[in-house]
């Protein structure tokens, strides 16, 4: 399912469109599909926040124009929203609006607070060679994908090294496999690795990536003062 049908269903959902077996079934995904819980918090929180209203389906119509022609390039693909109108109200469209908007910003702002820094395998006490060094290569070329499998195959033989575990879970991450990643990093948070809060930095990434202010903001918020993402942590959590 494309990404904006699952914006249009979460919003039917909330809005009560539904009928039971619809329900239960979007209830169902809802407790295994991430994206869609993702979302469904992304729609709540636009609508705590988002404070307009329009008066009639011709001026939402208008406004409709309006973010196809700012926010969606002639080359891609604009997205149709007549058969939404069927049903949304004007809040409800224009919250659904507000999600398309909050994905591209949303990456953008990835893109800008990501760690663009290369893998140093010295830098703590490191001093394996062989694939080590051959992942670095790849992982500083920006080949995350290559770097992967390779630090995938380390981390299976180490799980305890910290350093290998931490670029693992950054390269998961570069490569949009985000929950993995997660899991990767999350026990190198929990334990004493000079790490700790590098990891936390990374994992706070990952919820941002994937559209989950909510947990972004509360891994931001674990990076005290005096660490080394502390600084970054504090700017992000202003862009928030």
């Amino acid at each position: 399912m494309m990404n904006e049908d699952k914006i249009l269903l979460v919003a039917r959902y909330v809005e009560g469109d539904m009928d039971d077996a619809e329900i239960a079934d979007f209830e169902a995904r809802l407790v295994s599909e991430t994206e869609l819980q993702q979302h469904l918090k992304a729609y709540e929180d636009i609508h705590q926040s988002l404070k307009m209203k329009l008066t009639s389906d011709e001026a939402l119509e208008q406004t409709l124009k309006g973010f196809n022609k700012q926010y969606f390039a002639p080359e891609t693909k604009v997205v149709s929203f007549k058969p939404a109108i069927k049903w949304l109200g004007a809040i409800a469209a224009v919250l659904v609006i507000g999600l398309f908007i909050w994905a591209p910003w949303n990456s953008n702002l990835y893109d800008s607070y990501s760690d663009q820094g290369d893998m140093l395998v010295t830098e703590r006490g490191a001093t394996e060679a062989g694939d080590l060094d051959k992942a670095a290569s790849l992982y500083n070329a920006k080949n995350y994908a290559a770097a992967t499998v390779m630090l995938e195959k380390l981390y299976s033989e180490q799980s305890s090294n910290s350093m290998i575990g931490y670029y693992y879970g950054l390269s998961l991450l570069k490569t949009s496999e985000v929950e993995k990643s997660r899991k990767i990093l999350t026990p190198i948070y929990n334990g004493e690795s000079v790490l700790k809060y590098d990891a936390a930095y990374a994992i706070a990434l990952g919820y941002l990536k994937a559209n989950n202010k909510v947990d972004c903001k509360a891994w931001l918020e674990k990076i005290p003062a005096g660490t080394t993402r502390y600084q970054q942590a504090k700017e992000l959590l202003g862009e928030l």
